[in-house]
């Protein structure tokens, strides 16, 4: 006779707390005790991107899926020798040390909160990325994507995104030749221009 472990509904309304999350990890055997070392963040993290409904986790066929819908913001400037520059994320320095590097495909990446307009949730990632305020005319939308895949985030909790990718062009007072620091509570990104 064959045994299966029948799961409780997954429900993100029962989770309050960082201790309520880890059992709901652990539960669905998610290897939350190597999060937070190496690139990967820690349960809080992910506590957080759920209260503030940034993303859902759903129970899919007995496994915890994550779904996420962001945007991804590419950002040029042109000077006044029409040389082009990209803006590319050169690093994440966490506050105890850790150091990631991420080859992104986008200049800015931000989480949409649900029911967020895309365009609103690429200004409003600019700006707390960048530092710097953008008009939606500045902003082209490209495309559409939707892909499935691990997560560096949080290792062994699969996620399901859908991305709106946006150009950005800034003008000469949004242009700091030197770069942008995004400060968070944990951790600090930093920006940096390339030639292309």
């Amino acid at each position: 006779m064959k045994f299966l472990k029948i799961f409780e509904k997954f429900n993100t309304n029962d989770i309050n707390t960082e201790s309520d999350l880890i059992s709901k990890l652990i539960e669905y055997s998610v290897p939350v005790d190597s999060w937070g070392t190496g690139s990967s963040k820690n349960v809080r993290h992910l506590l957080k991107e759920i209260l503030e409904e940034e993303c859902e986790v759903v129970e899919e066929g007995g496994y915890l899926v994550r779904y996420i819908e962001f945007v991804g913001v590419r950002v040029y400037y042109r000077d006044k020798n029409s040389e082009k520059w990209a803006l590319v994320e050169d690093r994440q320095e966490f506050k105890d040390g850790r150091v990631r590097e991420r080859n992104m495909q986008s200049s800015v990446s931000e989480k949409m909160k649900f029911g967020e307009d895309p365009v609103m949730s690429a200004i409003r990632g600019v700006e707390e990325e960048l530092g710097i305020e953008i008009s939606e005319s500045q902003l082209l939308k490209r495309r559409d994507i939707f892909y499935d895949q691990g997560s560096m985030s949080y290792p062994g909790l699969k996620t399901k995104y859908k991305g709106h990718q946006f150009t950005c062009w800034l003008n000469d007072s949004q242009f700091d030749k030197d770069g942008y620091v995004e400060e968070q509570e944990d951790k600090s990104t930093f920006f940096k221009w390339i030639k292309r």
